[in-house]
């Protein structure tokens, strides 16, 4: 049934009156006139210059984001056409910093006698503030303390800080017992974070298993009282542990920040408590770590790296290069192949270690499609350099984040099919590692390598957790041996005779022996008492360019 609604204008005040009981912005839109209204609030947050214009769809229109602006077309459309008398979205509207801003916008149409689409009337809520209570502890949410550090005056801000509290390993609790015993953790800790700080600090609830405390204006004689406030919270959590009898016993690491002159806004200093609290769970847990700039400026700085990684590989590798670095075969006393050996320059960074891009490779998951780079430029080269040398050999390095989460067999596979590889010329080495340890699908992986005839090596064997099991197993064809073993050799009764042992022990198993890190004469003619198969270092090269391993080396008469 239509209706006929003739005053625009006596609803304004309504609409005026209603939106200062509640956090909504109330809107009407005329269709007919073109027409829009929009709670006065609404201009302090979004690109509008004021909350009543005519011209209103072109002017909404260009205040949504745009990849949202055909859902909001299709729909007021589909009110114009009569095929929807209510309008029920969630998009983004820009806010004045140029900022997309997600809005649940939801009205009732109100039709003219005739059926025409005379009004729109409802309410807007932006998404991020409607969460404000956590229903799980009861404490506010992150909303309200971004709203409380922005209120905060110079001089409560001059001996105040930012406390984020997590449980260690909270994932575990969840997965081991359930989510309702991960909820009542989190409502313990609560508890007692509140207990801890009584009057002196409010509590807000984060993501995930955090829990902020903001304490302003404390006057206190500590050196540093965001530390001794973790230290109470932390007894308080281990007395509340012990008197349930330990049946859940957990740990909580925390992160700091204090307040500062400089101009920093509050989510900046909620991201620095969480970059501490990061740095305290990967230096061990169970400890609190203050903020420290230097220790940010690094971790921006490999963010900045890690991001220049990324668009490297999607500009098809570019500044990925192999080096190589050649295996003497101590039987023959030459040459036997070469280890390829990734690195990577970069125009900002320069010449990176592989020591800090492999291990931010590894983080982001961008080594999977690196690693499938390397072992298809490897194959590739190797196949050139056995029409110069027939039978060289490649050894290639695997990560175990590739065996993890890739389908490393696969990928193998595709590239020893593409050229027409054989399994006997490649050689793959994977670190010896608490990761490799893990799981019976590393296990599976492992033997599917061992299945498909290929040669697999333990590199920087005797530094990780699982040697005597790989040994038992028969998982490998080849050990390399850590440099730190061969490094010390000369100067260590231990190291020597930890290399005579292994060394022995492999042999008798039939599996060949690498040295890894042999620099000097001196360490030559040590190691080569003990009998290892092969033999690579600095004292017969450095890792070079392909250009220069084939000019110095192939169908070179190199005898050692």
């Amino acid at each position: 049934m239509g209706t006929n609604i003739d005053n625009f204008e006596k609803y304004i005040g309504v609409f005026e009156i209603l939106s200062k009981c509640t956090d909504d912005y109330l809107f009407i839109l005329d269709f007919i006139e073109d027409h829009y209204n929009i709670t006065k609030r609404a201009t302090e947050i979004f690109n509008f210059e004021q909350n009543d214009f005519y011209n209103a769809l072109s002017i909404i229109g260009e205040s949504v984001y745009p990849d949202d602006r055909e859902m909001l077309n299709n729909n007021i459309q589909d009110i114009i056409d009569g095929k929807s008398n209510e309008h029920d979205l969630e998009y983004r509207w820009i806010n004045k910093s140029g900022n997309p801003v997600w809005i649940s916008c939801r009205g009732q149409v109100v039709r003219d006698l005739d059926g025409r689409a005379r009004y729109l009337i409802g309410r807007i809520s932006e998404l991020g503030r409607k969460n404000k209570i956590d229903n799980i502890t009861g404490l506010y949410r992150e909303v309200r303390l971004r709203q409380d550090i922005l209120k905060m005056d110079r001089a409560s801000a001059k001996k105040g800080f930012l406390l984020l509290i997590g449980i260690d390993n909270f994932k575990d609790i969840n997965e081991r017992y359930n989510k309702e015993v991960g909820n009542s953790t989190l409502q313990v800790l609560a508890q007692c974070i509140t207990e801890a700080v009584g009057e002196s600090a409010s509590v807000y609830r984060m993501s995930g298993d955090e829990i902020m405390v903001f304490c302003k204006g404390l006057d206190s004689i500590l050196s540093d009282p965001a530390k001794e406030m973790y230290k109470k919270i932390r007894s308080v959590v281990d007395k509340k542990i012990n008197e349930k009898g330990y049946r859940l016993f957990y740990t909580i690491s925390g992160g700091s920040v204090y307040f500062t002159e400089e101009d920093n806004t509050g989510i900046q200093y909620i991201e620095k408590a969480e970059f501490a609290l990061r740095l305290a769970k990967i230096r061990g847990k169970n400890m609190c770590v203050c903020y420290e700039k230097l220790d940010y400026s690094e971790y921006v700085n490999k963010l900045k790296m890690q991001e220049a990684l990324r668009k490297a590989v999607e500009n098809n590798f570019e500044g990925f290069e192999l080096y190589y670095q050649p295996i003497v075969n101590m039987e023959k006393a030459c040459i036997h192949g070469a280890e390829a050996l990734l690195r990577w320059k970069n125009g900002k960074f320069g010449m990176v270690s592989p020591g800090i891009f492999i291990p931010l490779l590894e983080d982001s998951g961008l080594i999977i499609p690196v690693g499938r780079w390397v072992i298809e430029d490897a194959m590739r080269q190797c196949l050139e350099w056995q029409k110069i040398c027939p039978g060289f050999r490649v050894n290639i390095n695997i990560s175990f984040v590739q065996i993890k989460k890739s389908n490393v067999i696969s990928d193998i596979d595709l590239c020893m099919e593409k050229f027409g590889f054989d399994s006997k010329n490649v050689l793959f080495e994977i670190t010896e590692s608490g990761e490799l340890e893990t799981g019976y699908s590393t296990q599976n992986i492992l033997e599917s390598f061992h299945r498909r005839s290929l040669n697999l090596a333990i590199d920087d064997f005797g530094t990780g957790y699982s040697n005597l099991r790989y040994i038992k197993e028969m998982m490998f064809n080849l050990v390399k041996i850590d440099q730190a073993f061969i490094r010390g050799i000369r100067d260590s009764q231990y190291d020597y005779m930890v290399v005579k042992q292994f060394t022995e022990l492999a042999h008798s198993l039939n599996l060949k022996v690498c040295y890894e890190g042999v620099e000097t004469e001196e360490d030559f003619k040590c190691v080569r008492e003990l009998e290892p198969d092969y033999i690579q270092g600095y004292y017969f090269s450095r890792p070079v360019t392909s250009a220069e391993f084939e000019e110095k080396y192939l169908g070179k008469e190199n005898v050692f």
